[in-house]
């Protein structure tokens, strides 16, 4: 008991340290910077499932866990990224935080699960594209309920894995078990997005090519690309702050700077799916421009 008392006495000797060596002027600058990205997620994202579900041609099956994976973006970035801000701004003393326990706990619930939505719902993307690519044919019959019970497996998993945090949070575990737990999922799923994606490199460059190069077959193969496109840009910017976490330096690093830029990258994840969408993906980007009021030959998204 004694040491775990000693412990919890670190840690917040460490947080009361890092309060005073990171200026006002600092922390707002980054707080500034996070809510800019959290308007643009909610807006681009809105547009994207506005998008979706308005263009008859979108509205396919394989587009189901596109859909979903535009609004665990969005909430990330209206929900999630809100809740964070307001926390970040009452740990580094801007405001004053007047919720009660309770309600701060209640707070933290409700920013986990989209997070790991966004990331469960890529993993599964990447399966569905590996069985496209290997079982196109049976891909193609797959019945629709199929593809909501994915939806539902992934945010089933993430407001499981939420739960099983907060349960931790409830029985006063410190920072690094509960971060341990709330992120231990994260590298099963880029596990599964790496072997996916590899297998479906190895399948279009090294086995037996297709011989139609256009219809149904085209198509799959280009959203295949898309989203390989989008995995690809989220991973990079997700797995810095991931390792940051998982490493001592979140505990006890003064870098307030680097801890900032990097969760800013985590979040910005959130925004560049529909960009990389209306550049790949032809309908998407007719659909967008009438939805703007744009002339069907403007280029509003360059191709």
């Amino acid at each position: 008991m004694s040491k775990m008392a000693n412990h919890s006495l670190d840690n917040a000797q460490n947080e009361e340290q890092l309060r005073t060596t990171f200026s006002p002027s600092e922390c707002i600058a980054w707080l500034t910077v996070l809510c800019t990205i959290g308007i643009a997620t909610v807006t681009v994202n809105g547009l994207a499932v506005i998008v979706y579900l308005k263009e008859p041609s979108l509205r396919k099956r394989s587009m189901y866990l596109v859909i979903s994976l535009a609004i665990a973006d969005m909430c990330v970035g209206g929900i999630s990224l809100s809740i964070d801000v307001f926390n970040s701004g009452h740990k580094y003393n801007l405001w004053e935080n007047y919720l009660s326990p309770a309600w701060n706990s209640i707070l933290i619930a409700i920013l986990l699960p989209f997070p790991i939505a966004s990331v469960t719902n890529l993993a599964v993307i990447s399966l569905e594209r590996m069985h496209a690519t290997f079982r196109p044919f049976k891909h193609r019959v797959i019945k629709k309920w199929i593809f909501g019970a994915s939806v539902a497996f992934v945010w089933f998993t993430a407001v499981l894995n939420s739960a099983a945090s907060m349960y931790l949070y409830a029985q006063g575990y410190r920072f690094n078990k509960f971060y341990f737990a709330y992120l231990s999922i994260l590298p099963c799923c880029f596990s599964i997005i790496l072997v996916s994606y590899a297998s479906i490199v190895a399948k279009m460059y090294c086995g037996t090519r297709p011989h139609h190069h256009h219809g149904a077959g085209s198509q799959e193969r280009k959203l295949t690309t898309t989203l390989f496109i989008v995995t690809v840009v989220s991973l990079v910017l997700l797995l810095p702050y991931t390792l940051f976490m998982f490493s001592k330096t979140a505990l006890s690093s003064q870098k307030n700077n680097l801890h900032f830029f990097l969760r800013s990258l985590a979040y910005a994840n959130s925004v560049v799916n529909p960009l990389l969408y209306a550049y790949r993906i032809p309908e998407f980007k007719r659909a967008m421009s009438s939805f703007l009021g744009c002339r069907p030959r403007a280029q509003l998204f360059p191709q």
